[in-house]
């Protein structure tokens, strides 16, 4: 632990006092610090495993952790650090940066903060509230790009999703970033334009319990939204318990991290809201 706080003082100029820090793009605090470390002496010999091993490690280390919504929604916009309480598409994100960390040659703090930041913001650059990368399907096309992953919902047997783009742009009054705020609004819109230049792929709800076979554990899967203009609504880590297939995911109807009790087929049935699956496999 000592040698990661020296790192971390070092490189941002920080007094480790304080309870919360701000430097440059960067905001976080000294226990963020210590879980980054904790989970790297975890799997400090687990380097060589393949990473959807690896991250299940690490997903299954956060089991209980609080769920909380809005941790991201602070002014100004900077690359906010929480591995204190998330929500779904965080606690993906963060194991997902952690395990990418921890195949690093030296896994320190400050290329744990440089990989949340090449998968959240558009380019890896955070500049304003519609840099981030607020879809979840452009957040994909980003680490398919950077080769960290694949979506194989074609090959899982999916169909050709006809996804629209808009939910933002015609609903800024729902986010307090873009009320009131045109010239943000029109860049989350050209995002939304580009995001239909592409073509998308899912396993309709009728057609999963054909397809899970060919979901593996660790693969990201999500639940897509059946809200018009919106892609994906939840995000979770697909993990297979002998023959029966659920997911690892940060829960609000619990709270918390967990396991999900109920199997991917019937939850994904039983939910309003989401039309079907998106299945992205790490590399």
């Amino acid at each position: 632990m000592k040698r990661i706080v020296i790192l971390v003082t070092a490189l941002f100029g920080l007094t480790l006092g304080a309870a919360a820090y701000e430097k440059g793009d960067a905001r976080f605090t000294q226990k963020d610090v210590e879980n980054f470390q904790e989970v790297m002496d975890l799997v400090a010999g687990d380097r060589d495993l393949p990473m959807a091993e690896l991250v299940i490690k690490v997903a299954k280390h956060f089991l209980g952790t609080p769920y909380v919504a809005g941790t991201l929604e602070i002014e100004p916009e900077r690359l906010t650090v929480n591995t204190r309480e998330t929500d779904c598409i965080l606690f993906v994100e963060m194991c997902l940066a952690m395990s990418l960390t921890a195949k690093e040659a030296e896994p320190t703090f400050e290329k744990y903060v440089d990989n949340l930041r090449q998968l959240r913001y558009r380019n890896g650059k955070v500049d304003g509230y519609a840099s981030r990368l607020h879809y979840t399907s452009e957040w994909i096309i980003q680490g398919e790009t950077r080769g960290i992953f694949q979506d194989v919902s074609r090959q899982c047997g999916g169909s050709v999703l006809d996804q629209k783009f808009n939910f933002m742009s015609t609903h800024p009054a729902s986010y307090k970033q873009l009320k009131d705020n045109p010239k943000a609004v029109a860049k989350i819109r050209i995002a939304e334009q580009n995001l239909e230049t592409w073509d998308y792929w899912y396993i309709p709800k009728a057609d999963l319990p054909e397809c899970i076979k060919n979901i593996k554990t660790g693969d990201i899967i999500g639940f897509n939204s059946s809200t018009p203009g919106l892609d994906i609504a939840h995000v979770a880590y697909a993990y297979w318990e002998g023959d029966t297939l659920t997911f690892i995911h940060a829960s609000y109807t619990e709270k918390k991290v967990v396991i999900n009790k109920t199997p991917l087929v019937p939850y994904t049935n039983g939910i309003k809201g989401h039309n079907g699956l998106r299945v992205i496999r790490l590399k």
